[in-house]
């Protein structure tokens, strides 16, 4: 993604730009009566870690080493 500073922009889009953050809401700018591109506010992300982010929220309901069902009805073991 190409980014540009404001100071490298017309003063006129400086203002339009304070404005769209100021009050949060999107401008769509035209060309010819078609719309060409909307300019939305940029909202910051939340710092989300991203290692361990589960811990602790699982839960053992049962024995985890012992099999579901006996051993002496698998097919396997007759």
């Amino acid at each position: 993604m190409e980014h540009i500073a404001t100071s490298e922009l017309p003063e006129t889009l400086q203002q339009i730009f304070a404005e769209i953050q100021r009050t949060k809401t999107p401008l769509t700018v035209t060309h010819e009566g078609e719309p060409l591109v909307i300019i939305y506010p940029a909202t910051p992300q939340p710092h989300r870690p991203a290692f361990a982010v589960m811990k602790g929220s699982g839960e053992i309901l049962g024995e985890v080493i012992a099999p579901v069902i006996p051993a002496n009805t698998w097919e396997a073991l007759q």
